[in-house]
């Protein structure tokens, strides 16, 4: 078996999430940037 190193640290993250119907397209945008995700789907 191999030798496991302990961990030091743990790092999360998180974009939050729209507070209301109207954000939820723009905050999608934002989280899919770059990605070319269509913005139909």
């Amino acid at each position: 078996m191999p030798d496991v190193t302990p961990y030091d640290a743990l790092l999360l993250v998180s974009f939050g999430g729209p507070e209301k119907q109207a954000d939820v397209v723009p905050f999608l945008e934002n989280v899919t940037a770059g990605r070319g995700i269509p913005r139909e789907r």
